[in-house]
């Protein structure tokens, strides 16, 4: 493949797919400055377009990881608390608010690069992060943002405000997505990033708080990104129903993200859909936490999926959340699965003005390419089930963001892989220290 360029590209003789309505076709894809210009057989090259040949392979649209944590991606290998965590409010303080007090500007930055390579590599090109680290919060939202800039992903950024560290910190967390709303829009920003106002959850949020919050997210007219009724401590702690607290406070806005909602009632999920809000759910933390199995069979349609911090790969995500809706006998099929994953390009699209996840003229080119496994014929009707059962993030070979590759080959363009996993061992290592030191 030649050299790395944004440009006009033909990109010949593939399999391509996409999620809604379900669509495979094969044939070539034409691109001009990031966009999908013509889709057919037997295209003919223009004279100002490159040429990748790529013979069967798969494409597939960009994924969306719709909750996630980058914070977390130096956590592999921290200290463990001596003594197991007994409840989620236990786990939280043992471990998650050990390692978000023990970042500084410095693992911000190595955090955001580290999360955003291994994105890449999984197929995700646009991520909805949520952010935390008390005491390097000043410019946080900014230096994740270059570094995702630098990797080239779309992104939709907040910081996680909380009480938990007193009123200085509540208002710095405010003033983070003040500094990053106030970011100008640049050519290579333009399209590639959106904010969200950003809180941890109702337990750990005063009354005034999470007002000021919902006021800052109607002056900037966007949503909020917050977690609810991820563990019973929401409702045991406030002694309020969680989505009510949202409602009464003016913070139960549209194109917000409430992620996790395992102990919400189908009274509470309705209250969400109607506020045109929106669900993220994150299988494997809600089992890696032990808060419960999310009420996902009254889930509405406008639910997402996330990670939760457990890196961004969603197709290893959606098939977790496959067989642990078998086991609990949910009734879904894989085409319910398949519009969640769409959930999230349809959210991203909006937050981000985007036309993300069409295979069709006028839709933004990232694409991901895979090496096509054997096996039965790939079809609209068989598609949701390949996608739980076929696809991997092994197969993944090339990855286009806004018309740019960024990876080649399983490489990522642009940045040095040894210099970057040098610098995170030390990072790593000086925070994991700072962890066994808040012991």
């Amino acid at each position: 493949m030649s050299e790395t360029h944004s440009g006009n590209w033909l990109l010949c003789d593939v399999t391509y797919m996409q999620w809604d309505p379900p669509l495979v076709g094969q044939g070539d894809i034409r691109i001009r400055d990031g966009v999908i210009v013509e889709v057919g057989e037997g295209l003919k090259p223009a004279s100002d377009e490159t040429v990748e040949e790529l013979r069967g392979h798969w494409v597939m649209p960009g994924l969306v990881c719709g909750h996630t944590h980058l914070y977390s991606a130096l956590s592999c290998g921290m200290p463990m608390p001596t003594s197991a965590p007994i409840s989620f409010g236990d786990m939280l303080d043992k471990v998650w608010w050990r390692l978000d007090r023990a970042l500084d500007r410095e693992a911000v930055q190595i955090s955001a690069s580290v999360g955003a390579v291994s994105a890449l590599r999984v197929g995700v090109t646009t991520l909805i992060d949520h952010h935390a680290s008390p005491n390097a919060i000043d410019e946080s939202l900014l230096v994740i943002d270059d570094g995702l800039e630098q990797v080239g992903l779309r992104r939709i950024l907040c910081y996680e405000v909380t009480d938990r560290g007193g009123d200085s910190r509540r208002n710095a967390g405010l003033r983070a997505h003040e500094q990053l709303l106030s970011r100008p829009v640049g050519k290579n920003s333009g399209g590639k990033r959106a904010v969200l106002i950003g809180a941890h959850a109702n337990f750990t949020l005063s009354d005034e708080t999470l007002r000021r919050c919902a006021d800052l997210a109607r002056d900037a007219g966007v949503g909020l990104h917050i977690h609810v009724a991820e563990a019973i401590d929401d409702t045991i702690l406030t002694k309020e129903n969680p989505v009510l607290r949202l409602e009464r406070l003016g913070a139960l806005r549209p194109g917000s993200i409430l992620a996790h909602c395992v102990h919400s009632s189908a009274d509470d999920l309705q209250r969400i859909v109607d506020a045109g809000a929106w669900i993220a759910h994150q299988p494997r933390s809600n089992m890696n936490n032990s808060v419960g199995y999310a009420p996902v069979h009254q889930f509405p349609k406008n639910t997402i999926l996330g990670t939760d911090g457990i890196g961004a790969d969603v197709l290893t995500e959606i098939q977790t959340g496959w067989f642990q809706g078998q086991e609990n006998k949910i009734g879904w099929g894989p085409q319910r699965w398949l519009q969640m994953l769409q959930q999230g390009t349809h959210f991203a699209s909006l937050q981000l003005g985007q036309n993300l996840g069409q295979m069709a003229v006028g839709g933004a080119a990232d694409l991901v390419v895979l090496d096509p496994p054997p096996g039965p014929p790939l079809t609209a009707d068989n598609l949701a089930a390949a996608v739980i059962f076929r696809l991997s993030p092994h197969q993944i070979r090339h990855v286009m963001i806004d018309g740019v590759w960024r990876l080649r080959d399983q490489t990522v363009t642009g940045l040095s892989m040894s210099s970057l996993d040098e610098h995170a061992q030390e990072v790593s290592q000086a925070v994991w220290s700072r962890m066994d030191a808040l012991s």
